[in-house]
Order: structure tokens, then C-alpha cells, then sequence
């Protein structure tokens, strides 16, 4: 199953993942929104989540990534395992259901330690990011408590439609972001720690690096990488992934008398955000992004620009 972005490697019966998110987890670019089951908690980015409970043993994995189609579904899911540490091989054949869900199992091992898988997803109907997601736990404390918990958060799994055209199509363009924006390079950055709050407990954190290359022709290249860790005395895991993007963009001023950055991307729905500028800062839908140029900051933090 290729199509993870999160190796895990899981020594123990419970783990407590560092972020604590709970509840509804929006969208926030994934192409989905999903909540985390009552009486767990997850840790991650739009890049991959970790889900654990305290007293349930194994682990929940959700990565978003696209399938071409539910062939390509059912044929990345019945691809075995053979990445470092991790083997699995699939038992039986894969379940495919009406509505294009695809269930597997497989067992394998964790660093020799043997494992039993469970994944499942539902084939994204707006040919977007599919949420993947797996149910991972040693052999012999596989539980139905461990199945119940990754299947309803298969089951709350809300893909959402693109808007072909964004509501605030049309407007002018706002010269005076225009020449603000012309041949900078937007980034964000994001990180979390948190240390352990006991003696051998679970600690960790995660980083998020965003980068936006507005270039003067008019046409944009983007960037998003994260990564997330977890350790403690009997659990460790770690998690990577990048995603790049190019098209057009353009500084328009709507009706509404804001002005948006909008990317209309070589592929898939424009994305906008609103613009404001204040003591010399930039913010994107109200969140700082820092600019910066070839002339004030040099070639290292400048747009890759023809």
C-alpha cells in the first residue's frame, strides 16, 4: 500500500499522540473534512494524521491521496508492503463496495514485530485527494474495538465539491498588490513540540513549511512539505510529505471591496485568499506570510522565476 506518507513503528499497545487534536477536522486544502472517533486523539497536518487511544491498542493512519479511478483504488491497496522496516502482504481479496469503498487486509510485521492492517477508503467522487485510511496494531490485540474506531472514520469522511468558479469570480485588478506581490515569494511556517509530561511517555511535534513563488509573467509555482514525529521508551513514529503546484495568478479587488490572491492552478479549482497589509506584514486569510525578494533578501529566499 504505496500510498502512505506515514511510517509507523509501533512497539507498544496504546500511544498518546502529541497533538491532542479531538472531534471534526475541517478541510484546510485536503479535499475532506473527518473527525476523529469520541475517545481519540490525533496528531498531524493536511499531510497525514495519527490517531491513538489510551486503553485501545494500535493505531489509526489517514493519508489524502489521489486515485485515478477505483481500478487504481483496488490495485494500490492490493500492492504489498516492502519499505525498510515494514512488510505486509494482502490476505484474501479486496472488498469493493457500491459506493466505491475498498477494504483490505493485510499482515506483515514492524520491525519483525508481527502486525495485522486493516484499510479502508471510499474513491474521492470529485477526482480529488482520496482519504486512505489504515488500522494498524500487533497481531494478537487486533481488536473490534480498533476496527469500530477506523470505521467510523471512514464513515465521516466528507469529501467536498470544487467550485469550478470561485464566488468572487471577476473584479479588477488591484495594481498596488499587483506590484506589492510581483516577483516575491510568500511562505508560511508552522511547528509544534511538546516534551513528554511523564517518565517514559509520549512526546513529539510537528513542522509545516508553505512557500507561494509569485513571478512577474504572471504564473506561480507553490510548495508544501511537513513532517511530525512521536517517541517515547515504547513507541516512535514519523511522518513526511511534500506537494507542489503551478499556474496563474493574479490580484483582484471583488465587490465586496477586499482584494484576494487568486491562483487559478494547471490543474484542479482556483483557491483565493484574502489580502490585507498591516505594520509592513503580510497576511493571507488573516495569517502572516512572510515576503521576501531577490533584491532585500538575496537569491536564497527569492521566487523561482525564469
Amino acid at each position: 500500500m504505496r500510498c502512505w506518507t506515514i511510517a509507523l513503528c509501533l512497539l507498544t499497545y496504546s500511544f498518546l499522540p502529541a497533538q491532542e487534536l479531538t472531534g471534526t477536522q475541517p478541510d484546510h486544502g485536503m479535499g475532506f473534512s473527518f473527525t476523529i472517533p469520541p475517545g481519540w486523539v490525533g496528531s498531524g497536518s493536511t499531510e497525514g494524521f495519527i490517531m491513538g487511544h489510551m486503553s485501545i491498542p494500535g493505531a489509526i493512519l489517514l493519508a489524502p491521496k489521489p486515485h485515478a479511478d477505483l481500478d487504481a483504488l483496488v490495485r494500490t491497496y492490493s500492492e504489498p508492503t516492502d519499505d525498510g522496516d515494514a512488510h505486509f502482504e494482502l490476505i484474501g481479496q479486496p472488498r469493493v463496495l457500491d459506493d466505491n469503498t475498498v477494504e483490505v487486509m493485510q499482515t506483515g510485521s514492524v520491525q519483525g514485530t508481527p502486525m495485522k492492517v486493516i484499510a479502508v477508503a471510499r474513491l474521492n467522487p470529485y477526482g480529488g485527494n482520496t482519504a486512505n485510511l489504515m488500522a494498524l496494531a500487533p497481531v494478537e490485540s487486533f481488536s473490534d474495538e480498533l476496527r469500530s474506531a477506523l470505521m467510523a472514520a471512514h464513515a465521516s469522511v466528507d469529501y467536498t465539491k470544487p467550485s469550478a468558479v470561485p464566488a468572487s469570480a471577476g473584479g479588477s485588478t488591484d495594481q498596488t498588490w499587483r506590484d506589492r506581490l510581483s516577483g516575491a515569494r510568500l511562505t508560511y511556517m508552522e511547528s509544534y513540540s511538546s516534551p513528554s509530561r511523564t517518565e517514559g511517555g509520549i512526546g513529539g511535534g510537528y513542522s509545516i513549511d508553505r512557500r507561494i513563488d509569485l513571478c512577474p509573467q504572471g504564473h506561480y509555482k507553490s510548495f508544501s512539505s511537513s513532517g511530525h514525529t512521536m517517541s517515547g521508551s515504547d513507541v516512535s513514529a514519523y511522518g513526511q510529505g511534500g506537494t507542489t503546484g503551478d499556474g496563474t495568478w493574479s490580484a483582484v479587488r471583488i465587490a465586496n471591496g477586499n482584494t484576494v490572491l487568486r491562483l487559478s492552478p494547471t490543474t484542479g479549482p482556483v483557491r483565493e485568499y484574502v489580502l490585507t497589509f498591516q505594520d509592513g506584514k503580510t497576511y493571507l486569510d488573516g495569517t502572516r506570510w512572510f515576503r521576501t525578494t531577490l533584491a532585500s533578501d538575496g537569491a536564497e529566499y527569492a521566487p523561482d522565476c525564469p
